[in-house]
């Protein structure tokens, strides 16, 4: 069966003017043909299994020996620790080619001879051609440069200057900023981590390289040359698709280490000592503390995260229970999580761009690529240097040039950034902060107004059943679907503080304060009050609790007249960074939330960009 099928192969070529007719192939593989690679390792290892019976492989201080061949498909590499037994092993590897109608390729080998840890000029034959030596001609083989310096100091200058070669290549393009730092991200650091991982390269090269790569990325994302690393490629409120050289680094030098200490090859494991990665950092240390940290959270059990309640959150695979492979897995997750944390320690001390770590009321935005092709590059460049508060405001001005600076419009001496956005008075007199809560507010009101309609529309009937189950089926948990929340029942009303002066409805209580929205369902006596704030990121818990409870009066006279009123204070920060609150105001009201914390956030956005270009303008007039 076997001979039919090599015996058979025909190719056809088609071209626009013509088509050949079938040829019979008589040498060559087809591609996707999966018997082929099988019968050619089979047939191979009949070569290595004849030549390994002429010497012995090298033996370890382990005590462990080493095969005297091994081969890759028709890669052969041979260790041995004399010329005469290497004279041997070629000899017998030319007599088992020769009966097997093959030959070997001198100009293709290379040889290396080392005596008393010096290089030797001694030269090999096969074939009677002399094979060259590593001195002569430098080889690739299994992706690694083997050289005569044996070193691999050469190979961080060449890693380096590759970086450099790249990011200037990729600097001179026409192409936007963003579309640079992709191309960064998606071509040129996959290319520099395969010789990270292959050879002996310090940490201190990664760093250097690192150092370029971000000094490019600043320039092409229009932030200052001040913005930390951690800003760029660290898990924060504001998580940029950028990843860390840095971090690929170790994680490729974890991964390499677990791939030989934990292999299934006695020999591979033997012959492991170690990656010199400098004096900084050194991986085989690192899994140690990863596997230690592991098998301590086995012992300490589930332990919640934030603020969350008990049973809430992810389940973790335990140690103890792990595949090899999933052992592997869960020991490179760890040293993330660990490199993750030195992370935070470095953002605790920077009193300025480190701030957003308090902001534990609101929720985290992570820009995807998609995010970052739709939003423009004036945006994007604000985005960031407002996260880290590093725009050039007065009191910034007046720390990187010593001079005396402030703010255009209320002449607030070394303004920051905090007074611009959301504390100047004549900014608040003009009506500038009540344009932009204003503009949140209709976002929010319409996503309220969509779901009353819904519920207006589409009623849930309550229906009791019993559901039937067949004998050895389970019984499905009936989920729980958004119409079934607070609006369900329709019969709802509402009423927005935005073109008009609110007044509350008269039927439930009598009041002089002016909520922004009011929702109300006069046949289930319920009345749902939303009030929304605009503040500064580091202040949005603290107007959360401004906000409940200057309205807790409204909400207990609400109740004395026989009605439930629920309050739900929300806040979108100022930068957008959108409060929880707006999160539990969904989930109540069964609303959208992704897409409604989405369009605030932008908007917000887009008005305080808005109100940063018109931080000079006395004026305020038209808006966008």
């Amino acid at each position: 069966m076997i001979q039919n099928y090599f015996q058979d192969f025909r190719v056809s070529v088609t071209t626009p003017q013509f088509t050949t007719g079938w040829q019979q192939l008589e040498k060559g593989i087809a591609m996707g043909c999966t018997i082929s690679p099988l019968l050619f390792v089979l047939g191979f290892e009949i070569f290595l299994i004849g030549a390994r019976q002429v010497a012995g492989g090298v033996k370890l201080p382990s005590g462990q020996r080493l095969p005297p061949l091994r081969a890759f498909m028709d890669d052969v590499t041979s260790i041995l620790r004399t010329a005469p037994c290497t004279r041997r092993v070629l000899q017998r590897l030319e007599e088992l080619t020769e009966w097997a109608r093959m030959r070997f390729k001198p100009s293709k080998s290379r040889s290396l001879s080392l005596r008393k840890g010096k290089i030797s000029n001694r030269v090999f034959s096969i074939n009677n051609q002399d094979i060259p030596t590593i001195q002569q001609e430098p080889v690739k083989s299994l992706g690694r440069l083997y050289t005569s310096d044996i070193a691999d100091t050469k190979r961080g200058q060449e890693l380096v200057k590759q970086a450099v070669e790249g990011l200037r290549a990729i600097d001179k393009c026409e192409l936007p900023g963003k579309l640079k730092v992709w191309c960064l991200q998606s071509v040129l650091i996959p290319r520099l981590k395969w010789p990270m991982k292959m050879y002996d390269i310090p940490l201190s090269t990664a760093d250097q390289v690192e150092g370029k790569a971000n000094s490019f990325v600043r320039k092409w994302l229009g932030v200052p040359r001040c913005l930390s690393r951690t800003a760029l490629a660290g898990r924060n409120k504001l998580t940029l698709p950028i990843t860390s050289i840095t971090e690929e680094y170790k994680l490729e030098k974890v991964r390499t280490a677990l791939e030989l200490k934990w292999s299934q090859d006695n020999a591979v494991r033997a012959a492991y000592r170690g990656q010199k990665t400098g004096r900084k950092w050194n991986p085989d240390g690192v899994i140690d503390q990863a596997v230690s940290r592991l098998k301590h959270r086995d012992i300490v059990g589930a332990v919640q995260q934030g603020r969350c309640g008990l049973g809430w959150g992810e389940r973790t695979l335990r140690w103890d229970k792990a595949t090899q492979r999933e052992k592997k897995q869960l020991v490179v997750d760890e040293v993330k999580r660990m490199m993750e944390e030195e992370r935070k320690v470095k953002v605790v001390g920077q009193h300025q761009q480190g701030a957003w770590i308090n902001w534990e009321s609101t929720v985290d935005r992570k820009l995807t690529w998609k995010n970052m092709w739709d939003k423009p590059d004036h945006r994007l460049s604000f985005l960031i240097r407002a996260a880290y508060d590093i725009l050039p405001c007065p009191r910034n001005l007046s720390k990187w040039y010593s001079k005396e600076e402030s703010c255009e419009l209320c002449g607030a001496n070394k303004a920051n950034l905090k007074h611009i956005l959301s504390a100047c008075t004549t900014s608040l007199k003009q009506g500038r902060y009540t344009w932009r809560h204003n503009q949140a507010l209709r976002i929010l009101a319409a996503a309220l107004e969509e779901g009353r309609k819904k519920a207006s529309s589409n009623r849930v009937q309550n229906q009791s059943f019993i559901p039937f189950v067949k004998e050895g089926q389970k019984a499905v948990p009936a989920n729980r679907s958004r119409g079934e929340g607070l609006m369900s029942k329709g019969g709802w009303e509402m009423t927005v503080d935005l073109d008009t002066r609110l007044t509350f409805p008269r039927t439930i209580c009598e009041t002089t304060l002016r909520p922004d929205i009011v929702l109300w369902s006069p046949t289930q006596r319920t009345v749902v009050i939303v009030e929304l704030t605009v503040p500064w990121e580091e202040n949005v818990q603290a107007a959360f609790e401004r906000k409940k409870l200057k309205y807790q009066d409204l909400v207990q006279q609400c109740v004395e007249n026989s009605w439930r009123a629920l309050l739900y204070p929300v806040e979108v920060g100022c930068r957008g960074f959108v409060g929880t609150s707006i999160t539990r105001l969904c989930r109540e009201l069964s609303l959208s939330h992704k897409q409604l914390v989405k369009a605030l956030s932008e908007e917000v956005e887009r008005c305080s960009f808005w109100l940063w270009v018109k931080r000079k303008d006395q004026k305020w007039g038209t808006k966008e």
